[in-house]
C-alpha cells in the first residue's frame, strides 16, 4: 500500500468541489457553530486520533499537534491527541486497544472495514454525520458513502481522495537511465523480468523487488497487482471476477491468482524479491529509502513520482498495469471510523468533519507547518524550505492519500498543480462495479471467517511473496480454506449479493 506509496494499495480516491471546501473554514452545520460558540465558555472535550505511519514516526508530532488543536479548540472546542502507530505495529495495537478499552475516538481502518462491523467494534455513525458531518457527505457523496452502509446503518466514511487508483510498477529512474533501460518498455511482467535481469546482474546488493509494506500479506505483491480487475466485496473471501457476471468465486482458485503466482515464484526464486519479504517488518519507505530494493507496486492514479521521491529521497518513475474500476473494496479500503472505545463520539465526528472540510487542519496533518516543514512555490504547489529536504525534515509525513479530504490539501511540488481536479474527473469517469454499494454482513459466519483468516495468515505471505511453491502448496492452501468453512462464506455471500441486485435493479 497505496493503497499507498501506498498500500496500496493500496490501495489510494474521491470527488469534492475544491473551491467549495479550501476556504480553511470548519464546517458549516449548526451543529458545529453552538460548539464554536460554547467553545470559549467550556473546557475543550478531548479525543484521540489514530492513524498508522509507514515510515520512521515524525519528530515533530507535538509541534503539529499543538498546531491543529488551536484550530480545532478555536472551531468546535475540541482538543485532539494526535496518536500516530508504525504501520507494521497498527493492526495489533488498535486492536488490542479497542479489546482493553484504551481510550479510541477516531481511526483509519486498512482493509479491516468489514471484520470491524462483524465484531461490533465501530459505532453507527449515521445519525452523528446527520448532525455534525454534513461537510463529510458533501466532499465524498452520497454514492460513495454507501460503499460504508450496512444495512441502512453508515460505519465509515472514506477517504476523500481519487477512487480509481490501479497497480502500479514503481522503478529507480536513475538505475534505469544508469543501464539504459526505460519503464516504457514495460506492458507485462515478462517485460519487468527482462529488466529484473538485467539491474540485478549490476546491482546485486538489491533486491529487485521489496513488498508494498510491512510484511503482512495485504501488502504482498499479488494482493494489488489485479486488484482493478475483481471486486472483493469487502473483504476479499469470495470476489466478483470480471464486471459482467453476479457469480462470487474463491480468488485463490481463479487462474489469474495462480498464474501471478507462479510469476513471483519465479522471481523469488531468481533473488528478485526480497529474501525475507513474508516476514520483515521494515517498512517499504524506509527500504528503499537506504537502497536496499530497485522496485515495488504501488497503487494509485497521479503524483507517484514525487511522492516516491519526497518520501525516499530517490528518483523514481511508475507505469500503470491496468485499467481502473471503482468498487465498493476500494471505497472501504481507507475508511476513518469510530470505534466503540470512543468516549465523546459526538466530539469525534465533529473533529473528522474538520478533516473533511478545513483545508488549515488538513494541510497541518498532511505536510506540516508553513515556513518550517513546507513553502509553497510559485506554481501553486508546495516544496521543503531551504535547507530542509527528507532526510531532515521534522514531518516528512507523506500520506496525504490517507488522511481525512486530500483534496482539498495542498500539491506537493514535482506533481501537476491539476492533480486533485484530474483525481476528481477520474472519479466521475472511471468504471464502477456493477456491485457498488453491496456492503456484506458477516455477522452469520464470524466463526468460519476467523478460521479462514487463520489458515490465509499460515500460507498467503509466503505465496504471495514467493517463498512458497505455488505448485506444492496453493491446492494444500485452497483445501485448508474449504475445511476452514471458505465455502458457507462464499454460499453467504452469495445469498446476500443476490437479494441485494434484486432490490437494486432498475
Amino acid at each position: 500500500m497505496k493503497k499507498k506509496s501506498k498500500i496500496i494499495t493500496l490501495l489510494a480516491i474521491v470527488s469534492l468541489l475544491l473551491a467549495a471546501c479550501s476556504g480553511g473554514n470548519g464546517g458549516s452545520n449548526s451543529g458545529e457553530n453552538k460548539s464554536k460558540e460554547a467553545g470559549n465558555k467550556t473546557k475543550p472535550v478531548e479525543i484521540t486520533y489514530a492513524y498508522p505511519v509507514y515510515g520512521n514516526i515524525p519528530t515533530d508530532m507535538q509541534l503539529i499537534e499543538e498546531a491543529v488543536n488551536q484550530i480545532s479548540i478555536k472551531e468546535i472546542n475540541v482538543k485532539v491527541k494526535l496518536l500516530p502507530i508504525s504501520g507494521g505495529n497498527w493492526g495489533q495495537q488498535t486492536n488490542l486497544m479497542i479489546s482493553g478499552g484504551e481510550k479510541l475516538d477516531v481511526m483509519s481502518t486498512l482493509g479491516s472495514f468489514n471484520s470491524m462491523v462483524a465484531q461490533k467494534t465501530l459505532l453507527d455513525m449515521t445519525e452523528l454525520i446527520d448532525k455534525y458531518g454534513q461537510g463529510i457527505k458533501s466532499a465524498i457523496g452520497e454514492n460513495f458513502l454507501k460503499g460504508t452502509t450496512v444495512d441502512g446503518k453508515v460505519y465509515g466514511v472514506t477517504v476523500g481522495n481519487g477512487k480509481a487508483a490501479v497497480p502500479n510498477i514503481a522503478m529507480r529512474k536513475d538505475i534505469l537511465d544508469k543501464y539504459g533501460l526505460s519503464i516504457d518498455s514495460v506492458n507485462t511482467f515478462d517485460d519487468i523480468t527482462k529488466i529484473y535481469d538485467v539491474v540485478s546482474k549490476k546491482e546485486p546488493q538489491m533486491a529487485m523487488l521489496v513488498p508494498t509494506g510491512t510484511g503482512n500479506v495485504t501488502t504482498a505483491p499479488t494482493s494489488i497487482l489485479f486488484q482493478s480487475t475483481y471486486d472483493n466485496l469487502g473483504d476479499g473471501l469470495g470476489v466478483l471476477l470480471g464486471n459482467d457476471n453476479h457469480k462470487v468465486v474463491n480468488l485463490f482458485e481463479t487462474e489469474e491468482y495462480t498464474s501471478l503466482l507462479k510469476t513471483t515464484r519465479d522471481w523469488y526464486q531468481k533473488g528478485y524479491i526480497l529474501k525475507d519479504a513474508a516476514t520483515t517488518t521494515e517498512t517499504t519507505v524506509n527500504l528503499l529509502k537506504a537502497g536496499k530494493g530497485f522496485s515495488e507496486f504501488v497503487s494509485g492514479e497521479v503524483g507517484l513520482d514525487a511522492q516516491l521521491m519526497r518520501n525516499t529521497g530517490h528518483p523514481f518513475v511508475t507505469k500503470k498495469l491496468q485499467d481502473p474500476l471503482i468498487t465498493s473494496g476500494i471505497i472501504q479500503g481507507l475508511t476513518w471510523v469510530i470505534p466503540v472505545t470512543s468516549k465523546n463520539p459526538e466530539a469525534a465526528m465533529k473533529f473528522l468533519n474538520l478533516t473533511y472540510t478545513n483545508a488549515d487542519i488538513i494541510n497541518l496533518i498532511d505536510w506540516g507547518i508553513e515556513g518550517t516543514h513546507y513553502e509553497k512555490k510559485q506554481d501553486g504547489t508546495i516544496g521543503y524550505p531551504s535547507g530542509v529536504d527528507a532526510s531532515n525534515t521534522g514531518y516528512g509525513f507523506g500520506q496525504d492519500w490517507l488522511m481525512g479530504n486530500q483534496l482539498i490539501a495542498h500539491v506537493w511540488e514535482g506533481n501537476d498543480p491539476n492533480n486533485y481536479n484530474i483525481l476528481e474527473e477520474n472519479n466521475k469517469t472511471a468504471p464502477i462495479s456493477i456491485a457498488l454499494g453491496f456492503s456484506y454482513d458477516s455477522s452469520k459466519v464470524k466463526t468460519e471467517i476467523a478460521n479462514v483468516n487463520n489458515v490465509i495468515d499460515q500460507y498467503r505471505p509466503g505465496l504471495d511473496t514467493g517463498s512458497l511453491d505455488p505448485d506444492k502448496y496453493l491446492p494444500e492452501f485452497n483445501s485448508k480454506l474449504k475445511a476452514a468453512g471458505l465455502d458457507k462464506i462464499i454460499a453467504e455471500k452469495q445469498k446476500q449479493l443476490d437479494a441485494w441486485f434484486a432490490a437494486n435493479q432498475k
